[in-house]
């Protein structure tokens, strides 16, 4: 149910639209069709938030960019400890990456990037922050159990509309690696595949809004957040996430989701706890958040490891 409401939805509001601005609000307006299941906030931030060691083998070494779009967290209803997060990059095409391929047949959609975005969301290494307004955990991607903590989601025309493919950055590779941050990605590996790693699920990819939609309500999208919070690094990414929700809650008294999950994940009573953060510093927030609460029937049973 999940994947056709949000596709239609998105499908009406993308009517006329054009450019990735006005698609990504559409996709942010999709999500909060959803009633009380859904949360989605867009915020203004720097264009970049991370720096980091580039590991893609070309270009600067020391690389910079936003840390994504947007943030997605996805639990089952009564079970906020098995959340799920994603860092998603929004881009947009004119290319066709719609659903009439075999699911077990390797693609070649391709779509223009950052480089460097890619490298980041794709390799998944240690970050820090780039402005003195946003202070990132260390570990934000590189403690992550599954490579779906880096996604793209790429809009693409669909009749008078548009729709929604969305890619696990790793599965993704430039066409020609070259020193410019801008280029070409092309996705090289069957969608909708689904791997498990140590007992939690992830999908490859999928080709639309509906499959998109149908695999967060299986729990298939994004890393579990728990180990990430409870890992080596795990106090910073416990002070940021608690900064995030509290936020969200304070913008949004009418939404029990930002609640939920600082409950389901222990995060009420932890300290701020970013040694990098100045004090009194505003919270470090993503360029947008969504927070999405599926039928736990739909969700793989395994939730968290301690």
């Amino acid at each position: 149910m999940t994947g056709s409401k949000l596709q239609n939805a998105f499908r009406s509001k993308a009517v006329g639209k054009r450019g990735e601005i006005a698609l990504f609000q559409a996709f942010i307006e999709a999500f909060n069709s959803l009633g009380q299941n859904a949360l989605a906030q867009e915020y203004h931030g720097n264009k970049y938030q991370v720096v980091f060691d580039a590991k893609r083998g070309n270009g600067r070494p020391t690389a910079r960019c936003e840390l994504c779009d947007v943030m997605i967290i996805q639990y089952p209803t009564g079970n906020a400890s098995a959340a799920r997060v994603t860092f998603n990059q929004a881009k947009v095409t004119n290319n066709d990456l719609g659903c009439g391929r075999s699911p077990s047949a390797a693609g070649f959609e391709s779509f223009q990037a950052n480089l460097e975005q890619w490298d980041l969301l794709s390799n998944r290494p240690p970050v820090r922050n780039a402005t003195t307004s946003f202070y990132p955990p260390i570990n934000l991607l590189s403690d992550a159990i599954l490579p779906s903590v880096g996604t793209f989601g790429v809009f693409y025309p669909s009749g008078s509309s548009f729709d929604f493919a969305y890619y696990v950055a790793r599965g993704l590779m430039p066409l020609t690696n070259h020193y410019n941050r801008s280029g070409t990605l092309q996705w090289r590996t069957p969608s909708h595949l689904v791997f498990e790693k140590d007992g939690f699920e992830e999908v490859t990819g999928t080709c639309c809004l509906q499959t998109f939609g149908d695999a967060l309500e299986r729990g298939q999208v994004g890393t579990p957040v728990w180990p990430i919070l409870r890992g080596e690094n795990g106090t910073q990414m416990q002070g940021w996430l608690r900064e995030v929700l509290l936020s969200l809650a304070e913008e949004n008294p009418d939404s029990s989701l930002p609640e939920e999950l600082l409950n389901g994940l222990e995060l009420r009573n932890i300290e701020r706890g970013l040694d990098l953060m100045p004090p009194d510093t505003a919270p470090s927030l993503p360029r947008a958040v969504i927070l999405v609460k599926t039928d736990p029937e739909m969700t793989p049973s395994k939730t968290r490891s301690k």
